[in-house]
């Protein structure tokens, strides 16, 4: 498996450079490796991984193997742990840079990801490979409907010396690409016709007011869209005045929550462009979805 390919690494350290103890340590991860890939013996390679990080702490090679396992079994709180670990003692180790831009792309934290794969891009085909397909699809700056885009997360686009880094980034590895500071929420639901936010999108807005909160003193352009359908009983010419204001009330009441969090209102334009600027134009429950969206964009 990918992440193991770093036994390959380990036996080019030189044994006797290694204290007496990473000595053993690095030995153990070897023996671990030894027992092949199958889940079944997964507990038995944590054992051994997790007694070679106690005689050698800083074992990247160790971290990065034990991360890949915890991978494996969707223990992606600790996996990431363990891959942050390893880049600490190692920060230049493409294959654990890798593994923390899988776990973030397998929560939904696709903007960490995109950081992540441009630290291992040089290294690592597959990171660049992730690279593109983020790229193309704008897929770092969209929260879709069920996900949550951290603070930590939005601060990598909000926050300018951040999001210029990543540009710097993206531009060493070969991409001709600046990362844009807006992002496209359409996990912030309201009921249909009605502008008041549902409770499940509280969560969210508190991770924009607590990213905003970090920025300070910034433009804040909240537009709201819908999509076409028509109200029933108005006709398509009504229906798009109306959505034309529902968009409008949609994103005054984003507006009004992070104001509640202590957002100045100087800093906060709100817009409405109801169902005149669609993502996908088309008469059909998928485009309806996709173009139901709030977006957020910061300015200095």
């Amino acid at each position: 498996m990918k992440q193991w390919l770093i036994l390959l690494m380990c036996l080019t350290i030189p044994l006797p450079a290694l204290s007496e103890d990473c000595t053993e340590s690095t030995q153990l991860v070897i023996q671990a490796f030894d027992l092949g890939h199958s889940p079944s013996n997964f507990p038995a390679q944590k054992q051994l991984i997790e007694k070679a990080l106690k005689l050698c702490p800083n074992n990247a090679e160790a971290h990065n193997n034990l991360a890949s396992i915890l991978e494996k079994e969707k223990d992606y709180g600790q996996a990431l742990h363990h891959y942050q670990q390893a880049v600490r003692a190692k920060s230049d180790f493409a294959v654990a840079w890798f593994g923390i831009g899988e776990v973030y792309t397998k929560t939904h934290q696709f903007l960490l990801a995109l950081e992540a794969y441009l630290k291992a891009c040089k290294a690592d085909t597959e990171a660049r490979k992730r690279i593109e397909e983020l790229l193309k699809t704008n897929r770092y700056r969209i929260s879709e409907a069920g996900e949550l885009m951290n603070k930590e997360s939005l601060l990598l686009l909000f926050d300018k010396n951040r999001r210029n880094n990543i540009s710097r980034m993206l531009y060493d590895c070969g991409f001709r690409a600046n990362v844009k500071p807006e992002v496209i929420f359409r996990n912030l639901l309201f009921d249909t016709g009605l502008y008041q936010i549902r409770p499940e999108s509280i969560p969210q807005i508190q991770e924009i007011g607590a990213a905003l909160q970090v920025i300070g003193s910034v433009s804040i352009k909240i537009i709201g869209h819908t999509d076409r359908q028509p109200f029933k009983g108005y006709s398509q010419s009504e229906s798009d005045h109306m959505n034309l204001k529902l968009s409008r009330d949609r994103a005054a009441s984003v507006a009004d929550y992070l104001i509640r969090m202590g957002i100045s209102q100087k800093q906060i334009h709100t817009k409405g462009l109801g169902p005149n600027n669609p993502e996908m134009n088309a008469d059909t429950p998928e485009a309806y979805a996709k173009n139901r969206r709030v977006v957020i964009e910061v300015t200095e």
